[in-house]
This record gives structure tokens, sequence and C-alpha cells, in this order.
């Protein structure tokens, strides 16, 4: 009934069935995987004084890893985007929607930034230990981001190709590469210290 009513020609299903859409998607839960280990062996891995922490920030990478690697294929920034141009030919704003989608990002931008802050500075004792996971985070919520507010101006960088790569499959994988990096680091020392 939403669906039919709100989203006009949104169909829920697989948003990108291609190799690279699965193969990006296989990355997202596979470094999602290895960062709940992180969250189990917390104990393990981390001084007494940083294990809440550590198990917070870990939890939160595992969850928005999962989230985006749903995301990913479901295509739920189309559903939000049908949504917004229904509601914008309905109450006679859609001439002005560039207007909102500046705005959008704008808010957006901050909000991200003002989350980020907030959380690094809860997380600053651990900042430090996990700054190439925290810069993979950032690089990714910056990412969606800018792939949510489909701007065609965005568009037209994300979708360029160098070499036969888009360089939307690079900056995606770019930020979960950072993060699956400083994962099987931490894995890495706790086998060592074992």
């Amino acid at each position: 009934m939403f669906l039919e009513k709100y989203a006009g020609d949104f169909e829920l299903g697989i948003g990108d069935p291609s190799f690279m859409g699965w193969f990006t998607v296989a990355c997202y839960f596979i470094t999602a995987v290895i960062s709940f280990k992180i969250w189990l062996s917390s104990e393990q891995l981390f001084p007494k004084e940083f294990i809440n922490k550590q198990k917070r920030f870990w939890l939160v990478i595992t969850l928005v890893l999962l989230f985006l690697g749903f995301n990913k294929q479901l295509d739920l920034q189309s559903l939000l985007t049908s949504v917004g141009k229904y509601f914008a030919h309905r109450d006679g704003w859609y001439e002005h929607r560039r207007i909102f989608q500046v705005s959008g990002i704008i808010a957006i931008i901050v909000l991200l930034g003002g989350a980020t802050a907030m959380f690094s500075y809860y997380m600053r004792a651990v900042f430090k230990a996990n700054r190439w996971a925290i810069v993979g985070l950032c690089f990714l919520l910056l990412f969606v981001t800018i792939r949510a507010t489909s701007f065609h101006h965005m568009d037209v960088v994300i979708n360029t190709v160098f070499w036969g790569v888009r360089m939307n499959w690079v900056l995606e994988l770019f930020g979960i590469f950072l993060i699956a990096l400083s994962a099987v680091a931490w894995l890495r020392n706790k086998k060592s210290v074992q």
C-alpha cells in the first residue's frame, strides 16, 4: 500500500545485480563478520580500561556495515528519492527541488559531521588505535550520502570510468577496505599475543 501510493516507480528488488554489486555486498558482509569477531574477542584484544569502548565501537561498525550491505542491494535511497518526488509534486515545490537537495546535503553533512565529532570525542581513548577504521567509516558515510542525494553532477563524478573501473566502485570499496584492514590487524594482534 505504502509503496503503491508514495513510491511511484520504485520497486523493491535487487538494486545492483552486477558482479561488482554482489562483490561489494560480499565485502560489506565479510568485513561485518570480522568486525563482529573483534566485538566477541574484546576481552582478549584490548586493555581492561578500553574494553567497553572498543566493544561499542566495533558493534557500531558491524551494524553500519550490515545496514550498508543490505542497502546496497535493496537500494533504499531510491525509495527515499521516490517518496520525496511524490511529496514535491503533490505539494507543488518540485520546480525548486535543487534548493531542497542542496539544503538536504548540507544538513546531512552537518549531522554526519556532528555525529562523527561526538562519536570521536566519546571514543577519543580508542581513536588512535582505530583511526583507519574511523577514516574508512567516514569515507563510506560520505560516499553513501553523496550517492543518496542523486545529484546529477555528483552522479557524473562517481560514475566516471578509468581503465574500465568505475569511480563509485573504488570509492565504496576503499572505505570498506580501510575498515577491514583495521579489523584484520586487531585479529592478527590477538593471534600474536596468544
